[in-house]
């Protein structure tokens, strides 16, 4: 495709890695599924600590193999087509150890929740579904309210700019909150902003690269955008959304997968089992992910609205927008479907249009 756009090339590339990652990790999943791999304790003494723990290293087992298939794949996605279309300079170590990092969140989610589960359906076989997407729904709670210690910050040095959106948080009837620089600029060039955290630990994080290419109105515009996601509470909405897959997920795993005996091994779930729940986990989520889409669309959509009439600044919204979407590569008006499927944020032509007409 020689005259293929080039933001155009970049996300459709990215797709296609993350595709096939997906799909290597779901084929692991459907492998382990159709060999009937099975290992459970037999021992009596301790025997529901001795499952759950088993259980919790059969979840740990199969995440590190989905994850090592999809290594290749997520490379390509998050290092080479990054530096092949100039969005980062994190040397090859510096993203191995990110990913590392990432990997090991995941080893532990799927180790606690594979324990997890194995301790509910033992203890209380009718309920399991509804108490194990109650847990989902605390933890979404409590990751995101850790959210911002992820983050390499330090208190924002320039006090004009501190004062002046200080004071955007106080129009925006916001809870004072602190805000801090977050350092981007020695792995990107690339600018970001955003409102993390609940509570006590709600921070507004600025790049320092916004800070350095970005005027203090365009800054205040992308402030005003991630305030309007927490005066509308976006993030619990997102919560209670994935919550809500996951249980519809959980559900068709009790009622057609475990109601059936499959994946069990001495009346417990066995690898094949926990192989099964997280394949079928995965299906859903991603026959529901339009959905999900839609709903992001939509609380982006808001938010530029809300920032609009915060802050009346339509010349600064625009510029910034134009400047944001040129160092991300954002495509400007993507094929509907596409946008269907893939788009988190509505297209820049979009999101221009809305803006301009706003305040006309």
């Amino acid at each position: 495709m020689p005259n293929e756009d080039r933001a155009a090339r970049y996300h459709r590339l990215k797709r296609w890695s993350v595709s096939l990652a997906v799909g290597a990790r779901g084929c692991l999943l459907l492998g382990v599924c159709i060999t009937g791999l099975s290992f459970v304790g037999h021992s009596t003494l301790f025997a529901p600590l001795a499952t759950a723990i088993q259980a919790a290293f059969a979840g740990f087992l199969l995440c590190l193999a989905t994850e090592l298939v999809a290594i290749p794949f997520m490379w390509h996605a998050e290092f080479s087509l990054e530096h092949r279309f100039g969005l980062s300079r994190e040397s090859f170590m510096e993203w191995c150890s990110d990913y590392a990092r990432a990997t090991g969140l995941e080893l532990i989610n799927w180790f606690a929740a594979a324990g997890a589960i194995s301790v509910l359906l033992a203890n209380w076989p009718r309920l399991w579904c509804l108490l194990a997407t109650t847990a989902f729904f605390a933890v979404g709670v409590f990751r995101a309210s850790l959210l911002p210690f992820a983050f390499r910050t330090q208190p924002l040095r320039f006090q004009p700019l501190r004062t002046r959106l200080t004071a955007l948080v106080r129009l925006a009837g916001a809870p004072v909150i602190g805000i801090d620089e977050w350092h981007l600029s020695s792995r990107s060039d690339v600018a970001n902003a955003a409102v993390v955290g609940f509570g006590p630990t709600r921070r507004i994080l600025v790049s320092d690269t916004l800070i350095e290419d970005y005027s203090d109105d365009e800054i205040e515009v992308v402030i005003a955008h991630e305030l309007g996601h927490q005066v509308h509470r976006d993030m619990w909405q997102t919560i209670v959304y994935e919550t809500l897959v996951v249980g519809v997920a959980l559900f068709f795993v009790d009622r057609f997968v475990l109601a059936s005996g499959i994946g069990q091994t001495a009346g417990r779930l066995d690898v094949m089992g926990f192989s099964t729940i997280a394949l079928i986990v995965g299906a859903v989520r991603i026959v529901l992910s339009p959905a999900g889409k839609w709903l992001s669309r939509w609380h982006e959509r808001r938010a530029d609205a809300y920032a609009l009439a915060l802050t009346g600044n339509q010349d600064a919204f625009i510029s910034g927008l134009r400047r944001l979407a040129s160092q991300h590569l954002a495509e400007h008006s993507p094929p509907r479907i596409i946008e269907w499927l893939f788009y988190s944020h509505p297209p820049l032509a979009t999101r221009l249009a809305r803006a301009q007409n706003q305040n006309a």
